[in-house]
């Protein structure tokens, strides 16, 4: 049996678990994207799902995201954020500073299982 390790992580104690809630905060405002596909917690989920009408030959599905973080490109994803950005009238400095943040945001990405301490 050859299952995939799928460790799930609390990385609150991470050492850039604060810069990334902030960082986070500054690019919705900047960006002002709508939430549409995103929720916060369990708890919106469920009320959202409370309110949709199921008939008895629905079925929900919820798909794996077991690949979902690892294969998203660094590269890209900085690219992304420049971009948005650029198209948002920010300084040059100001971008330079955030891409530098965010960049070491994505890199550190570490978790420690008893004495091993991991970088998937």
């Amino acid at each position: 049996m050859n299952q995939p390790i799928r460790p799930v992580i609390n990385n609150t104690q991470a050492p850039t678990y604060k810069l990334a809630k902030y960082i986070n905060l500054k690019l919705q405002q900047v960006f002002k994207l709508p939430n549409t596909y995103n929720i916060k917690h369990t708890q919106e989920i469920a009320e959202d799902l409370r309110n949709i009408r199921i008939k008895e030959t629905d079925r929900i599905i919820t798909p794996d995201i077991k690949d979902l973080y690892v294969n998203l490109p660094t590269n890209l994803l900085l690219n992304v954020t420049k971009h948005w950005l650029q198209m948002n009238n920010n300084e040059g400095t100001t971008i330079t500073q955030i891409l530098y943040i965010t960049k070491i945001i994505l890199e550190q990405n570490y978790f420690q299982y008893s004495e091993a301490i991991f970088k998937p």
